[in-house]
């Protein structure tokens, strides 16, 4: 008995200090199992067991498990990941909060949520309240007239600016005035000089600018081609022999004359000239040519039916 009772003894203190020996390994945390390893599924299932205990660990091993320092010779703190969600929330506004307000009253960058503000800044054309730069209003004002349109038929043309009638012929397939134009504008249309007035029977003279726009809407000067296939087709008495205005730079008459012999017309401009006139002498010798101004004048104007 006594031998059975010391060979437990020495068992007990064997198995004590085999114990004791193997804590450290089994304490430490970097120490591996022989036999299993502890695999832990993030569903949250029963572990479940490895048999090859030389497996490499898992990449969630190596996020969970710490690291030592090899400088330092302490273990680091356990690094832990999370995945992140995002997620949209809709917030809704509280109806208790009542009705948010809105302006009812703006006038250039004042906005008033109130009656009295609307009262205070009201006629305002700006906040009196800020500073700001001065500031110019502008009116710009434009009036245009009416286009008078003119009637029209075969052989006679009213002028409704004036109701003056024309005498009206067709030459080369346009209607051509057969009387100078007599419509006074408002500004570049000349006929007295010295106390007479030179327009009664040759029809009104206009300075160039002016016989640009003297026409009747719907009617124009004629062209240079157009002037001679009117004189080719008709005779030279068709043309008036009126004379002509020398004005100064300021457009003030200073001379008539030429009244007794030239007779001249304002045309399109084309090859540098911009006038048509007749030469009537004594005897049967009539000269009829193009010419370039010459200075500032004033002469008659002929219209065609054209735009």
């Amino acid at each position: 008995m006594k031998k059975i009772t010391t060979f437990l003894g020495c068992v007990g203190v064997v198995c004590l200090f085999w114990g004791c020996s193997s804590s450290e390994d089994i304490l430490d945390p970097n120490a591996a199992f022989a036999d299993e390893d502890i695999v832990s599924s993030e569903s949250g299932d029963t572990p479940t067991s490895s048999s090859s205990s030389a497996s490499k660990p898992s990449s969630s091993d190596a996020k969970q498990n710490p690291q030592k320092d090899p400088g330092s010779g302490t273990t680091d703190s356990v690094i832990v990941e999370h995945d992140t969600v995002t997620k949209q929330v809709v917030i809704i506004q509280n109806a208790d909060l009542g009705d948010i307000p809105t302006p009812n009253y703006r006038k250039d960058e004042v906005f008033c949520w109130s009656d009295e503000c609307k009262t205070k800044y009201a006629g305002q054309t700006s906040n009196p309240d800020l500073p700001s730069s001065s500031s110019m209003t502008i009116d710009i004002g434009m009036s245009v007239e009416p286009p008078v349109i003119p009637e029209v038929s075969e052989n006679q043309m009213v002028d409704k600016r004036d109701n003056q009638s024309y005498k009206l012929t067709r030459i080369g397939g346009l209607h051509w005035m057969a009387e100078n134009l007599k419509y006074v504008s408002k500004k570049g249309s000349y006929c007295e000089f010295d106390g007479k007035d030179h327009c009664g029977e040759t029809g009104v003279y206009y300075s160039y600018a002016a016989a640009q726009t003297a026409c009747p809407t719907g009617w124009r000067l004629p062209t240079k081609d157009e002037v001679e296939t009117a004189a080719t087709n008709q005779p030279d008495s068709w043309w008036t022999i009126g004379g002509r205005f020398k004005l100064n730079d300021e457009g003030e008459v200073t001379e008539f004359g030429l009244d007794d012999g030239q007779g001249y017309i304002w045309i399109i401009p084309s090859d540098n000239v911009s006038s048509w006139r007749i030469k009537a002498y004594s005897g049967e010798d009539v000269e009829k040519a193009f010419q370039a101004t010459e200075g500032a004048r004033a002469y008659n104007v002929r219209c065609v039916e054209g735009e």
